[in-house]
């Protein structure tokens, strides 16, 4: 611990000030040699016996990191917070605060702040991100409480600003409380089971078992036993057991990727869709049951019949409802809300106190075709929150750095990332996607420039830079 706080105060170069505090928030002690730091005070002794929101306003019991260290009665390590100077105008800080200590009481607090506006303003290289972390924890303690027959997730948990996507979420409001199938299909990692999730649970069956089962996972003469039950005697060692449609008796039955499930089985389920009945394995009797079934395939339906992995009969009675999800390279306006929720999961998760990523990294994030959509991206937040540093606040280019090569190499031209300086890195990956948005728009720079989201102006001069056209 001794050392890391060395390592800290050492990349702060100079302080900017020290501030000790008591439980009860009174100012004991204070030190600023940077006067903007006192809101309509400039010597420090008026402060002294003053309360820590009285002086600085505009901070609370949330947003205080010292008060924060005491709540926690840990380090809080290169934190950003923001104060106000004596005109009003916001300053940015950089804190190291520590709970002080005595017989394993905390009785107050230090903290050691950086005015960090200047270089924020001068380099502006990074993006802060909007944590709401009271509804991420509400979230989670809701998730807790559910068993392993329980829908996780709700129709909140489809963050998005994209207007397709918030029709599909009015569309689920509208057909959730239906017995008809739903049949959800979108490219890979782009949230299907989410989807099907905040169906059942929008609707009347939310109480009632919700059971998922990938069709592609098991063996055929296996999944005919799961879905529909077995009776004893039916094979060797076989006992009477229900199938998951009679689990799911009154609530929903997800069956995903459902153009893996073999075409003879097709034809057993679509006698379920038809009448409502289940036959065990090797039994006579037919059950009734009321079990929804919601289908997904990472390909349309019409595409699954098409080519044979889906029986025509059976696409009639799977599709009454249909939902195409988009994939995330055409919802590019969701990335920086999902990155808030993926960031905000893995701070908790992995104890680490990232608020921002670096303007190179949203470049890239924002520019990148995510064939692997949602699920990419997460898996890439997830690695970077991994390597990086507990003291450190902001996700840089050097922290996906080892991950690119294997995200880029999909493009028509291959990025290599063996040992060499970032800059030039950056300069491959801008270069690449330059060349694909010119090339997607047939020339037009202006084209390009939007699909980039960057103005015309820069993208002409980075033609020219690059000597692309």
């Amino acid at each position: 611990m001794g050392r890391r706080k060395k390592d800290f105060l050492s990349e702060m170069e100079y302080i900017d000030g020290i501030t000790i505090i008591d439980t009860s928030g009174t100012i004991l002690f204070s030190v600023k040699f940077n006067p903007r730091f006192h809101p309509e005070i400039v010597d420090d002794e008026e402060v002294i016996g003053k309360k820590l929101f009285e002086v600085f306003t505009n901070l609370d019991q949330e947003s205080s990191t010292l008060t924060k260290a005491m709540e926690l009665a840990k380090p809080i390590n290169k934190k950003r917070q923001a104060i106000k100077d004596v005109s009003g105008t916001k300053i940015d800080t950089m804190n190291c605060s520590l709970p002080i200590k005595t017989n394993g009481r905390v009785i107050g607090a230090i903290e050691i702040s950086k005015d960090i506006t200047k270089y924020k303003e001068q380099s502006n290289h990074v993006m802060e991100l909007d944590l709401n972390s009271q509804w991420f924890d509400n979230r989670n303690v809701m998730a807790e409480h559910l068993g392993p027959d329980k829908a996780r997730y709700t129709l909140d948990d489809i963050v998005t600003n994209n207007g397709e996507m918030k029709e599909l979420k009015f569309f689920i409001k509208k057909i959730a409380s239906g017995t008809a199938p739903v049949f959800i299909h979108g490219e890979t990692g782009t949230g299907k089971e989410l989807f099907a999730h905040a169906i059942h649970n929008a609707g009347d069956r939310a109480r009632a078992p919700f059971i998922t089962q990938n069709c592609a996972a098991i063996p055929e003469n296996l999944l005919e036993s799961i879905l529909f039950g077995t009776t004893k005697g039916s094979f060797t060692g076989a006992h009477d057991q229900p199938g998951l449609f009679e689990v799911a008796e009154g609530g929903t039955i997800f069956l995903d990727e459902i153009n893996s499930m073999p075409l003879n089985l097709q034809a057993k389920l679509l006698r379920v869709l038809q009448d409502g009945y289940v036959r065990r394995l090797g039994d006579a009797k037919e059950r009734k049951v009321n079990t929804r079934i919601i289908s997904a395939s990472n390909a349309s339906p019409k595409k699954c019949v098409k080519e044979g992995y889906l029986r025509q009969d059976i696409y009639y009675r799977l599709c009454v409802l249909d939902i195409h999800i988009p994939p995330l390279r055409d919802r590019k306006e969701d990335i920086p809300l999902l990155l808030n929720f993926f960031i905000n999961k893995y701070n908790q998760s992995l104890d680490k106190n990232i608020n921002n990523v670096s303007k190179d990294v949203y470049h890239f994030l924002a520019n990148y075709n995510w064939p692997g959509n949602i699920r990419e991206l997460e898996h890439l937040i997830e690695y970077a929150m991994n390597i990086i540093d507990k003291s450190d606040d902001t996700i840089e280019i050097e922290h996906i750095a080892h991950r690119l090569r294997e995200m880029t190499e999909v493009e028509q031209e291959e990025i290599s990332l063996t040992i060499q300086p970032l800059k030039e890195v950056i300069s491959k990956i801008e270069k690449t996607l330059i060349r694909k948005a010119i090339k997607e728009t047939e020339g037009n720079v202006s084209a390009a420039a939007r699909l980039l989201e960057i103005p015309r102006q820069t993208l002409q001069r980075k033609l020219q830079d690059y000597q692309i056209i």
